[in-house]
């Protein structure tokens, strides 16, 4: 025991137990955050009308391999399926507790001894911290539809972190990694950083990574370009040099220092200037810390910033007529494409407060104070609109088998129609 202790020690790792009570907490910092999902819960678009509604009305089997929006989803269509065991009124809570136990992942594996490559224990509980702290992100919050993104994350980790020493750790991260890939199109994203890591470290078991990746990037592709051609409505995005600096400057690095804004959607030439200003200041700031960083910090950026570019390539965001995706974009906070940016500006940012050049340093120390204001004015999230879904669901438990109940979601405009089946 002595020794277990004191290699746990050198390693920077936590006992079975600690990781446990730090998976709790983690927990329980997401449910603070947004209460109201465990509180009152209720379903959020997706959730509802395509997962849980899919799973219902047209059975588990033929749910869990239909795709939406040209890719497969695993993981919310399994939970959704799972969700059919309880009763309707107690859906909503099942599928928000698998959402925060997914959210609540991440900051799990950074604490493992096989993630001591970001630095000391300390070090990475810090960036957990962060992560659970994450101001402008609120999309992301109890939210099953959208955690592929973290699932996404999780699979990073797992590809940058050590390989595992047992059979049952290459079996727990194979299943994992085949889960996150089929669970929305980042497996394609993660395939080259899966093959880089390979060949860098020459160890054959990264090829068992690259090998289902691989085979999760065809299943995707597949959805997308065969079972779902043309999927994506192609709307006028509006790019141009002012509008990509409105978004990074307002959504990602103003987004991570002082939380949700506007700034980037108010015209005018002085904020203008401010807005540049930012954008590329806060742009010097992450490459300082590509260039004193560890490479996996390194790789991390690029991951970030292939995501940001593929999702103001092809966003999933209807824009009404005459309005630029772009400058839509520009006006929508804490929307899940911010995501992985904002979360690489603020990691950046701590890296630099670590760097041993003192200017970077100070000017580090100046970022981390608004981003404290950031995390404190964006913690609380806003809770859902009451919907009164359990006066709905109590309508649907006492219809006659074969009626049709439509039941509104968040946000408004969103519904969810079930036909009553046969007891």
């Amino acid at each position: 025991m002595i020794a277990t202790a004191k290699l746990q020690e050198q390693t920077g790792g936590l006992r079975s137990w600690q990781h446990g009570a730090a998976f709790l907490c983690a927990f329980a910092v997401i449910a603070a955050r947004r209460p109201d999902a465990i509180l009152r819960p209720q379903f959020w678009a997706e959730d509802g009308r395509v997962f849980y509604g899919d799973a219902y009305n047209l059975g588990p089997w033929i749910a869990l391999f239909r795709p939406y929006g040209g890719y497969f989803h695993a993981v919310p269509r399994l939970a959704a399926c799972l969700v059919l065991l309880v009763p309707l009124s107690h859906a909503p809570l099942v599928l928000n507790l698998v959402a925060i136990a997914v959210q609540a992942l991440p900051a799990t594996l950074l604490l493992a001894s096989r993630s001591s490559v970001w630095g000391s224990l300390r070090y990475r509980a810090l960036l957990a911290g962060i992560y659970l702290a994450l101001p402008n992100c609120w999309e992301l919050g109890a939210i099953i539809t959208n955690s592929q993104c973290l699932l996404a994350l999780s699979a990073f980790l797992l590809l940058v972190a050590s390989i595992p020493g047992s059979m049952r750790g290459w079996l727990i991260n194979i299943a994992f990694l085949l889960l996150a890939g089929l669970s929305g199109p980042y497996c394609i994203f993660l395939l080259p950083f899966a093959m880089f890591l390979a060949w860098k470290h020459s160890e054959r078991g990264r090829w068992l990574y690259v090998g289902v990746l691989a085979a999760c990037s065809l299943v995707q592709t597949w959805g997308l370009l065969i079972l779902s051609p043309g999927i994506r409505l192609h709307y006028y995005l509006g790019a141009s040099l002012e509008s990509f600096a409105h978004v990074l400057a307002g959504q990602v690095y103003l987004g991570t220092l002082i939380g949700s804004n506007s700034l980037a959607f108010h015209p005018g030439p002085r904020l203008s200037v401010f807005i540049y200003f930012v954008a590329i200041g806060g742009t010097a700031i992450v490459a300082a810390s590509i260039a004193n960083s560890i490479l996996e910090m390194r790789l991390f950026v690029l991951f970030s910033c292939m995501i940001l570019v593929a999702s103001l390539i092809s966003p999933a965001i209807h824009a009404p007529p005459g309005v630029p995706l772009w400058e839509l974009m520009a006006s929508a906070g804490g929307i899940h494409y911010w995501f992985f940016p904002t979360l690489t500006f603020a990691w950046c940012v701590v890296f630099c407060f670590a760097s041993r050049v003192l200017l970077l340093r100070i000017i580090a120390g100046y970022l981390l104070f608004f981003f404290c204001i950031g995390i404190v004015r964006d913690f609380r999230q806003p809770a859902f609109k009451d919907m009164q879904f359990n006066d709905y669901a109590a309508r649907f438990e006492a219809a006659p088998p074969g009626t049709a109940v439509t039941i509104p979601l968040n946000p408004d405009g969103w519904s969810m129609t079930l036909v009553k089946h046969a007891e």
